[in-house]
């Protein structure tokens, strides 16, 4: 063993239980509730080997400069940490050898000055009897990105679309698709939306709900909101049935028709789940910000029409890391209170009046209903 340099700080190793890494730094953006979100996956590993034993997570402290900026605890914590190949089961406990991951978003108020760096601290309980591995330690330091958003222009027109699946704060069905593709983790729709249009009455469906034209955005034009070159599409899946229950996807087909657009500077546009033969442009073509890529429809990984839009850092929808990215202008219509019954049951949607209003900049959050005009 080598000797402690002279005037260096000596250090002392200590077991712990668990390992944890942030494998994507977080980038900031700014939300449709005017903060500044930096949205990213905590994953946590039950190293435990002396002698191995199952290990619950009581806390995840945030600290910046030494100080507290987030704790997730409680039933916090229980929504947003599940284990891998449990995701129906969310539970704070690691088996040994098990793996997890949290879903994290700590926010600031808008403008205010974000830090360079974050770390955490792990709660954990119980040790093992004997062990001599610690309850509380430090682990899953990560640099902050200092860049801003960008920018791009709705890729839909007109009133009541529901943001779906949105970031950041709760566990949806993208913030928790950190997902094994090409052998390696990527979060590729971290940032990614589902919009769904309900009727000027509020509603689902203005007919039955079996009957994809029943839906108000089926159909509808799906716009380029940047400028770039098409560099994938498809164009010949079909349409799939309204179905609750989806089958698991293959993950090429996930994304039914689609169309990704290299916006520049190593970014991509996505949009997926277009009706079969409604795409307009093909591979090589240069597309303009407002140009018309396809038509909203229902095939791929869908259960109802609707268009799933994000940024990522490459061309693979899934083989990416999702990137976020702020919305030109919008008007908030409020946000959706009981999308439950709004989308199972045929209920007429119940808004709460915060936020409201133009905004401009902003990505709006999950369940928020926007406007984004003509």
């Amino acid at each position: 063993m080598l000797a402690t340099p002279a005037g260096a700080a000596a250090t002392t190793d200590n077991f712990t239980p668990l390992s944890a890494e942030v494998l994507h730094a977080p980038e900031p953006v700014r939300g449709g509730d005017g903060r500044e979100h930096l949205a990213y996956e905590l994953v946590i590993a039950n190293d435990s080997v002396f002698p191995p034993h199952a290990v619950t997570v009581r806390k995840v402290i945030v600290k910046a400069a030494g100080k507290v900026v987030q704790t997730v605890a409680g039933k916090q914590l229980g929504e947003l940490m599940e284990p891998f190949g449990m995701a129906t089961k969310k539970t704070t406990t690691i088996q040994p050898g098990g793996t997890a991951k949290v879903l994290m978003d700590v926010t600031y108020p808008a403008g205010a000055k974000l830090p360079r760096k974050l770390e955490h601290e792990l709660v954990v309980f119980p040790d093992s009897p004997g062990s001599v591995e610690l309850s509380r330690f430090p682990a899953a330091p990560t640099t902050v990105g200092q860049h801003q958003a960008m920018v791009v222009a709705p890729p839909l027109r007109g009133p009541g679309w529901v943001v779906v699946n949105g970031c950041c704060g709760e566990n949806t069905v993208h913030r928790h698709s950190l997902l094994a593709i090409n052998g390696a983790l990527h979060a590729g729709e971290r940032y990614a939306i589902d919009f769904i249009q309900m009727t000027p009455e509020g509603r689902l469906t203005d007919g039955p709900e079996d009957i994809l034209g029943s839906y108000p955005s089926y159909g509808d034009e799906v716009l380029s909101s940047t400028a770039g070159k098409v560099v994938g599409v498809e164009n010949s899946l079909p349409d799939g049935p309204i179905e609750p229950e989806l089958a698991p996807p293959h993950a090429g087909d996930a994304g039914g028709n689609h169309v990704v657009v290299a916006v520049g500077g190593g970014i991509y546009a996505f949009y997926a789940h277009l009706i079969p033969g409604s795409v307009k442009v093909a591979v090589g073509q240069r597309v303009k910000v407002g140009e018309p890529l396809g038509l909203l429809g229902n095939s791929g990984n869908s259960n109802a029409p609707h268009l799933h839009f994000q940024l990522m850092d490459g061309p693979s929808p899934l083989g990416a890391e999702g990137i976020p990215y702020r919305f030109s202008h919008f008007v908030a219509e409020g946000t959706l209170a009981d999308f439950p019954q709004f989308f199972g049951q045929g209920a007429k949607a119940q808004e709460s009046g915060a936020p409201r209003g133009p905004r401009r900049g902003q990505l709006p959050l999950n369940l928020q209903v926007v406007d984004f005009g003509q």
